[in-house]
């Protein structure tokens, strides 16, 4: 066991951003719906599970479960405020082979986290996507996530998470 964070002292104020983390704590169904062919085409649509528990005062672990297309999906995920940068910062895994790393602004009129996520796609080519996180009410929030295309800004939205807190 490595003790190497003993003597971390708290910071004088906490950043309006842990509470938008801690809000997100707990269980949520998701409703998800996907376009693989651009927000134009049909979509596809199935359900997930999430769970957030909190990872100490300024980090979320976010486990994340559905079937899609006959896969089982799992997704792993620490977000958190990095007070250095004074963003969030975020690292997500799934079942590939790369890790992905996000760094996020909170608007805290909208309470809406704006994501940039550097990823990899399957045979390691660098890609960039965006997310939105809003949350809507205490129990509902909704992810946004776009990939880039002809569309906003060279960006297209491809998925759209309804997150509903059980209760």
């Amino acid at each position: 066991l490595i003790l190497s964070c003993i003597a971390q002292e708290e910071p004088e104020s906490k950043p309006i951003e842990l509470e938008g983390l801690k809000a997100s704590i707990g269980a949520w169904d998701a409703e998800i719906e996907v376009w693989p062919q651009g927000p134009d085409s049909s979509s596809i649509k199935f359900k997930g599970v999430e769970n957030n528990r909190p990872y100490g005062e300024h980090w979320i672990a976010s486990d994340f479960d559905s079937e899609y297309m006959g896969q089982t999906i799992k997704v792993h995920s620490i977000v958190g405020y990095d007070l250095d940068q004074k963003k969030m910062v975020g690292k997500v895994i799934d079942h590939g082979p790369y890790a992905a790393k996000m760094t996020g602004d909170y608007d805290e009129k909208s309470k809406t986290v704006h994501w940039k996520t550097e990823a990899k796609d399957p045979n390691g080519k660098p890609m960039v996507q965006k997310t939105l996180v809003t949350q809507k009410s205490a129990d509902e929030r909704v992810l946004v996530l776009s990939v880039p295309g002809k569309q906003q800004n060279g960006f297209t939205k491809f998925m759209q998470i309804r997150f509903v807190k059980r209760k």
